[in-house]
C-alpha cells in the first residue's frame, strides 16, 4: 500500500514538472523570439533555457491558468531593438500580442497571420517598415490593431475591413 501510494506521487509530482517547463513548444518559441531582439538593457534576462525555468513567470508572459500555454506578450516600452520573429506565430493561443514603444525594425512577419486567437496586436511607436501583411485578414477574433508611427507604406489590406471583431 505505500508502494502504492509513493508511486501515485512520483507520477503526480512528473506530471507537475511537465507543465510550465521549457521544454515545452512554447517555452522554445519564447526563447526563438528573444534570440530575434537585442535586449541591450538585459530586461529579458528572466528568459533562459535552464531546466528549471518557468515561461510563464518570465517578464512580460501571460499563461493560461489550466493549459499553461502562452495568452500574451507584453513587451512593450522596454527598449527592444531588432525584428519580430517569425516564430511569433507558432504561439497559436496568444490573445495579446502588445510590442509597443520599442525600438524594433523589419517587417511585421507573415506568420503573426497563424496566431488565431490573437484579440489585440499593438506594434505602434517602433520602426517597423513594408506592407502590412494580408496574413493579418485571417485573424477573424481580432479587435484592436494598432500599427501607428512606423514606417509602414503601402495600401492598408481591404480584407481587414472584413475582420468581424475588428474595432474602428
Amino acid at each position: 500500500m505505500a508502494f502504492r501510494l509513493e508511486f501515485i506521487l512520483l507520477l503526480v509530482f512528473l506530471f507537475c514538472l511537465s507543465f510550465g517547463s521549457v521544454d515545452s513548444e512554447d517555452g522554445a518559441t519564447l526563447l526563438k523570439i528573444k534570440k530575434s531582439f537585442r535586449d541591450v538593457d538585459n530586461v529579458l534576462y528572466d528568459w533562459t533555457d535552464s531546466p528549471s525555468s518557468d515561461y510563464c513567470v518570465w517578464r512580460g508572459i501571460t499563461c493560461d491558468n489550466v493549459t499553461f500555454t502562452v495568452i500574451a506578450l507584453n513587451l512593450s516600452g522596454l527598449n527592444l531593438d531588432g525584428e519580430i520573429s517569425p516564430a511569433v506565430g507558432d504561439l497559436k493561443d496568444l490573445q495579446s500580442i502588445d510590442l509597443r514603444g520599442n525600438r524594433l525594425s523589419g517587417q511585421i512577419p507573415d506568420e503573426i497571420g497563424d496566431c488565431s486567437s490573437l484579440k489585440s496586436l499593438d506594434l505602434s511607436f517602433n520602426e517597423l517598415y513594408g506592407d502590412i501583411p494580408f496574413s493579418i485578414s485571417k485573424l477573424k477574433q481580432l479587435e484592436f490593431l494598432i500599427l501607428k508611427n512606423n514606417q509602414l507604406i503601402g495600401p492598408i489590406p481591404s480584407t481587414l475591413s472584413q475582420l468581424p471583431n475588428l474595432k474602428v
